[in-house]
């Protein structure tokens, strides 16, 4: 199929017509053809006020269009942020344009005029008019006039191309049409001038430029621009003008730009390039590609060369070229500058480098050398005199270069990265948040946004548009090519120029694993676990800004990270030049090294956790770790602060390829860690994603530590279906421990939901089947979870025996975070019981231990425990400030966390204590929410009682006596009376007596 949009919209061969909005929807899907068209911005252009069902109209449109057009799906995929239309082996009149204006322009770069004639000839010819001529619409008229300055661009190079070939007639009839629709055209009109001059009629010529003079001076007080002025001048003339006589104080630098954020770089290496002689030697700019090294470097120069009388060089040393300049051809360059002839090519070298320093040996010059490849190709360049100096720009560090002032030149701020996209714009409305996503997508790097920048001011594009193709990963460096300025291509420079093949498979390998920060000793795991060459290849990538160090992580290791457009432009070239299985090989020798280390810092954390482990002994593959690196054993929590990012990194690739056991081993063991810390948002997101793993033994390890997410998060409506998932795996397993495990869990998960005897029939038969199988620390934990329920329920002193059991048997195991979670449990039960006492000196044990292990969650439980005990005391000053005391709670509040439902409760019985109701009722609104979204019943129950008690106190008696009747069904419900609830006496006696509801 064959598509038209230079001219009304045509489908060669359409089977049926297209109506309005379909013909719209189809010529956004073709001008972006092969990309990612967003749903949004077709939903805003097809309607000015999009209705509320506009996203089910625009599908409809689309299957519409495919019914039409392919009904089998292929030519528009659908993406996740809108649809993309596949031409594969569709064809379309502006690709064929592009194609031929870029082969065309080629070729009169080269010179071969006929050929460039005849190419961009048959661009133009596939013209039928304006472009999408049959569409109305601000989208069309914005893309018409966009595509109508390609189509005038490509006419001004064939009728230089005419010119080139005296094909002055030609000249003006590809003039003369384009004149018309766009009349003050300068380009245009000095390519007409030159074709009348050439063919004869130089009086004409003459005339027409003053008729374009008149009209711009009258209508927009302007003169003509520099290049026509010049082209009239020589029609004045009628001859060439004449050249300047040679000078021999050289100024060689280019024009410098404007800079912005450069000004703690920028002013003291000025102030110590203006400083009296002895003149420091050389400034050394190193950085990545497209960092700006240049610019800044010219700018520098073009600052301090009035302090530099005799003259300034500058010369490209092309460092980054497949053959960097000779430095005996740059120093011929300077001498023939200076005013010296320049040796034959036959002198030795010594000779030449003698009349260069010779000649700028009593002279003050400033040199500068830019884009250098090594030590080698600079050092005979640098001026001798200690009243000269050199600037030098470089992606090598160059480190063999003496008495130099290096600088490393960093990617820009966020808030000068936004001006710079911003400069140059009419912007009415800023959009700060996406300026800032579009500098981020861009690193911060300079050369990047500067192109952002060259696309935003020439209209084509806005900032909204900009950041969506950017965040297509894959076509990100795509985005980031306008002219001859290509991010892509600058990296490039690095990549092919000059590095060991070994330097170039480690960038690829890093790229395609994945991680954004690694280790020291990834580099040898990545190249097939040599060391040595491993070292050497990092070496090359950070010498040449490819690689950027991190500095010391946590444990004490270096640290490493890719640039985010590098990532992507390695990540193109792994996919281009990896084998698939070499990559597939490398991601889990990765994630083996990560595995073994981890497994190291897991056995040594003390988390407390119970192994994975299945019936035949199968466990957690321990991986393999690199050797010599001790880190981790030595060091277990610190080692996963540093990695934790990085393991979710492999987590996550690992899942892509669909390693899920690798993953899932990987993920398990972070747990502990991540339990510790309390990264339970981490936590649950890793567990998630393995979820489906194919390995029994992992999966019922996975389930159980969701469970436990679960519970801590609050969801309890989650518990009983993980419990059961845990269950069946079990059984599938004919293993016995896991399946009394699990049947503990939907025990625990039964328990939270109020379904009391269900509860208490599955930790009976988890405790008979362990006790059948000798397993005492099982029958103990079953029999402790039973205690739980029994002291919630009205019967602590039952409750309190049993987790003692319990607890006896963890104090066996030794030290651990479950053994303070008992602890706090039994702290819980003892205070049921009356004996506050006993229950302050087991948080006291607990408290011990969370701190040993910096379990902020633990902490933060024991506070909480702590301030409800002294409410039940009527100590409610004690409580307060346990509440508002960082130390006494174990430090600040985990970042981001929502205060836990026991804290809302605790502070709403303060409130409630304090005489201040109409504060304490919405926490408690809040813990009902909650709690009735996730069926909590016995936990609504206790919330209800507190909210009938708040409302009391306030005089609502009505509302209170429905909180009162709804909350007397649900006792009932229960099978438990109010008394079973054990409130604290705050609430039995803020106003409204509860107690006459029965037990019954």
């Amino acid at each position: 199929m064959y598509f038209r949009v230079l001219g009304p919209v045509e489908v060669a061969a359409e089977p049926s017509a297209l109506g309005g909005r379909e013909r719209l929807v189809l010529s956004m899907l073709l001008i972006n053809a092969d990309r990612v068209t967003p749903s949004d911005r077709l939903i805003d252009t097809v309607w000015s006020c999009p209705p509320r069902s506009a996203r089910q109209q625009l599908h409809n449109i689309i299957a519409r269009l495919r019914r039409k057009l392919d009904p089998t799906g292929a030519l528009i995929v659908t993406r996740p942020l809108g649809y993309q239309l596949a031409l594969t082996d569709h064809g379309l009149d502006l690709h064929e344009f592009r194609l031929s204006v870029l082969r065309g322009r080629e070729q009169l770069q080269d010179k071969q005029y006929d050929d460039a004639r005849i190419e961009l000839g048959t661009a133009l010819s596939l013209w039928r008019g304006d472009a999408l001529a049959d569409l109305s619409g601000d989208w069309a008229a914005a893309t018409r006039e966009s595509l109508h300055r390609e189509r005038v661009a490509a006419g001004e190079a064939l009728a230089q191309a005419q010119l080139a070939t005296h094909d002055h007639a030609g000249v003006l009839e590809t003039v003369q049409a384009l004149l018309a629709a766009d009349p003050l055209h300068e380009g245009l009109h000095d390519l007409r001038l030159r074709a009348l001059a050439r063919s004869g009629r130089r009086t004409e010529a003459l005339g027409a430029y003053q008729d374009l003079r008149r009209r711009l001076v009258d209508e927009f007080g302007v003169e003509p621009g520099p290049d026509l002025q010049e082209t009239h001048s020589s029609l004045l003339r009628d001859a060439d003008p004449p050249s300047a006589s040679p000078r021999h104080v050289p100024r060689q630098l280019p024009r410098p730009i404007s800079l912005a954020g450069r000004d703690e770089i920028l002013g003291p290496l000025t102030d110590v390039l203006r400083t009296p002689e002895p003149r420091p030697g050389t400034v050394l700019l190193v950085g990545a590609g497209g960092i700006g090294k240049t610019s800044l470097a010219v700018v520098l120069a073009d600052r301090v060369q009035d302090g530099y009388p005799d003259g300034t060089l500058y010369a490209e040393l092309d460092g980054t070229a497949r053959d960097p300049r000779d430095p005996d051809e740059v120093i011929d360059r300077f001498l023939r500058a200076l005013g010296v002839t320049a040796p034959p090519t036959h002198v030795r070298r010594e000779e030449r480098l003698a009349l260069y320093r010779s000649a700028i040996a009593n002279r003050r010059v400033l040199v500068v050398l830019d884009d250098a490849l090594d030590e080698r190709q600079v050092r005979d360049l640098l001026p001798p005199s200690p009243r000269s100096a050199a600037i030098v720009t470089s992606r090598h560090r160059l480190a063999g270069l003496d008495d130099v002032i290096r600088r490393n030149v960093p990617t820009l701020s966020t808030e000068v990265a936004v001006d710079l996209l911003q400069a140059g714009r009419d912007v009415t409305e800023p959009a700060p948040g996406l300026a800032r996503s579009a500098v981020q997508l861009c690193g911060h790097l300079p050369l990047a946004l500067m192109v952002v920048a060259a696309r935003l001011a020439s209209g084509a594009v806005d900032l909204s548009e900009v950041v969506d193709h950017l965040s297509e990963e894959h076509i990100r460096l795509d985005e980031l090519a306008i002219g001859d300025v290509d991010v892509r291509a600058s990296i490039a420079l690095s990549y092919d120029g000059h590095l060991s093949g070994p330097a170039q498979r480690l960038l690829r390998r890093v790229a395609a694993v994945a991680v954004t920060t690694w280790p020291a000793w990834f580099a040898g795991v990545a190249l097939e676990g040599d060391v040595l060459l491993g070292s050497r290849a990092l070496d090359e990538l950070v010498d040449v800004h490819l690689v950027e160090p991190c500095g010391r992580d946590a444990a004490g290791q270096l640290r490493f990270t890719l640039h985010p457009l590098v990532a992507a432009f390695a990540g193109e070239r792994a996919a281009r030049e990896e084998d698939v299985s070499a990559v597939a090989r490398c991601r889990r020798a990765a994630a083996m090294a990560w595995l073994g280390l981890a497994s190291q810092a897991d056995d040594g954390i003390g988390h407390g956790l119970r192994p994975v482990i299945g019936p035949d002994g199968a466990t957690i593959p321990a991986g393999l770790p690199p050797r010599r690196v001790s880190v981790a054993a030595e060091q277990p929590a610190a080692w996963f602060d540093a990695e934790i990012d990085s393991i979710r990194d492999l987590v996550h690739a690992l899942s892509r390829a669909g390693e899920l056991d690798l993953a899932a081993a990987l993920a398990l063991r972070s747990d502990g860690y991540l339990v510790v810390r309390g990264e339970t948002h981490v936590r649950t997101g890793l567990l998630r994603r393995v979820v489906d793993c194919s390995d029994p033994v992992l999966r019922r390890g996975v389930l159980r530590s969701l469970f436990h997410t679960a519970a801590e998060a609050g969801r309890f409506s989650e518990l009983v279906d993980l419990a059961q998932a845990q269950l069946a795996v079990a059984r599938q397993l004919d293993a016995g421990s896991m399946e009394q495990s699990a049947l503990v869990q939907l025990g625990c998960a039964l328990r939270e939901l109020g379904r009391f005897e269900e509860a208490a029939a599955r930790f009976e038969e988890a405790s008979s089947g362990a006790a059948a199988r000798h397993d005492a620390t099982m029958v103990a934990l079953a029999r402790g979870h039973l205690g739980i329920m029994l002291a919630r329920t009205g019967h602590p002193v039952r409750g309190a025996t049993l987790v003692a059991e319990t607890l006896q048997a963890e104090r066996a195991r030794g030290p651990s975070r479950r053994l303070s979670i008992w602890l706090i449990t039994y702290a819980d039960c003892l205070a049921l019981t009356g004996d506050a006492a006993a229950a302050e000196l087991a948080l006291d044990e607990a408290e011990q231990l969370a701190k040993s292990l910096e379990d902020r969650n633990v902490l933060l439980d024991i506070a909480q425990t702590r301030a409800a005990i002294a409410l039940r005391a009527d100590d409610v000053c004690r409580a307060e400030h346990i509440l508002n005391d960082s130390s006494a709670s174990g430090g600040p509040r985990i970042p981001n966390s929502e205060p836990t439902d026991e804290e809302l409760r605790v502070r709403a019985d303060i409130l409630l204590a304090r005489g201040r109701a109409a504060e304490a009722a919405p926490l408690l609104e809040r813990a009902l929410l909650r709690h009735r979204r996730e069926g909590v019943r016995l936990e609504v129950a206790h919330d209800l009682a507190r909210l009938a008690a708040v409302h009391a106190a306030l005089g609502e008696q009505d509302r209170a006596g429905r909180l009162h009747s709804e909350l007397v069904g649900l006792l009932r419900d229960l099978g438990i009376g109010v008394d079973d609830l054990q409130l604290p006496s705050v609430v039995a006696t803020a106003g409204y007596d509860l107690l006459e509801i029965s037990s019954e």
